[in-house]
């Protein structure tokens, strides 16, 4: 790895592939949401979920489990429902050289999420519903909801860890450099990681992971091989600035309170569409519940994007404070170049899905001409 390559480029031909590709995706996830919704709908209206509730209550007298159940064999119904567009998505990365890994290595990640999900999210959900009759359930669902938050931050790394291998990083002068520039920003860390991103992508990351002690900065592999080392220190002084700035905490408390309002909303929705059945404490209710938090995530998904954009804006001013805002800016280029993506979407579109601000922007927000960099 070099101390400075040639700058970085925009190949007038990856660049509409990046855009062809940022197109597809868009499509692909709107099919993806409004068939989950549809089919929630769907089962919900033809007794589905109620037929469930009864067979399951038949067999055992607790409560708990037959709402888990519930909740558990919906989940896997939209799973299920999830896998073609999950399929057609890894198809398409195949093709544009953006993903390596077999189908069969994909489906393994998603057995993975599916538990990852049966355990993480529906014992909560489950959770949830035994104080939904309770006179003070609002006040447990945000209490949960913030828990729910923290827990996900802590457990992070760990379960990074079951899709990727991460290893002390073998290159001691590069590990030296990182180290340096994470103390310099005000951040310590136990140890400098090798992120073993590429057996499954050929886009390029970093991240600093763990609390405490076990602060750790993980270097994509993918990143390591093909940025300067310059480029590899700025984009570790963002991830540092995400550290030191408080964002962990932020994104605790930010996530925590969506999730309690989303959680609120529901149940006010539900409960007049559900009706029928009891209303959301009813565990028949559930897949209305799943489809109407489809709803609100569309919904409320701008919002939650631009809180995330001012982070990530706040972090490449930390960064190129910290390095130098070229060399920030050219690990901007190089990455949109290696991920294929679209420097400069449509502003609807960046204001409605992108939790980064578009790379174009990112240059702009540096104070550097866009077209002077790329």
């Amino acid at each position: 790895m070099s101390e400075h390559e040639a700058r970085p480029r925009m190949d007038p031909e990856r660049l509409r592939r990046a855009r062809s590709y940022r197109k597809f995706s868009l499509v692909l996830d709107l099919a993806g949401t409004t068939l989950g919704i549809a089919v929630m709908v769907g089962l919900y209206l033809a007794g589905t979920s109620v037929d469930l509730r009864d067979t399951v209550a038949g067999a055992t007298a607790s409560h708990a489990v037959v709402i888990y159940v519930v909740v558990a064999a919906f989940t896997l119904v939209e799973w299920s429902v999830g896998l073609p567009t999950s399929y057609l998505s890894w198809r398409r990365g195949r093709r544009e050289g953006l993903v390596v890994q077999s189908w069969g290595g994909a489906f393994v990640d998603q057995l993975k999420r599916i538990v990852i999900t049966l355990a993480l999210v529906d014992v909560p959900v489950t959770a949830w519903y035994l104080i939904l009759l309770r006179p003070e359930w609002a006040l447990w669902t945000i209490a949960g909801a913030f828990a729910v938050s923290a827990l996900g931050t802590l457990l992070g790394p760990a379960l990074a860890s079951l899709f990727f291998r991460f290893e002390p990083l073998a290159d001691a002068t590069v590990a030296e450099r990182v180290r340096a520039v994470a103390e310099r920003a005000g951040a310590r860390v136990s140890g400098v990681y090798r992120w073993g991103m590429g057996a499954k992508t050929t886009a390029a990351n970093a991240a600093v992971i763990g609390v405490g002690p076990t602060k750790r900065i993980a270097l994509g592999d993918t990143l390591l091989e093909h940025f300067p080392i310059d480029e590899v220190e700025s984009v570790v002084a963002h991830e540092v600035g995400h550290d030191v700035t408080g964002d962990p905490l932020r994104y605790v408390l930010a996530f925590g309170a969506a999730g309690a309002a989303a959680l609120i909303v529901i149940r006010l929705i539900v409960d007049r569409l559900a009706a029928p059945v009891g209303g959301t404490a009813d565990p028949a209710s559930y897949p209305l519940v799943a489809a109407t938090l489809s709803v609100l995530v569309v919904v409320g998904r701008p919002a939650v994007m631009a809180f995330t954009r001012w982070r990530e804006s706040a972090a490449d001013a930390f960064g190129a404070r910290h390095t130098s805002r070229d060399a920030m800016a050219r690990a901007l280029v190089r990455l949109a170049d290696q991920n294929l993506a679209d420097p400069e979407p449509p502003r609807w579109e960046e204001i409605w899905s992108y939790s980064h601000p578009a790379i174009a922007n990112r240059v702009r927000k540096l104070g550097l001409r866009w077209q002077d960099v790329a």
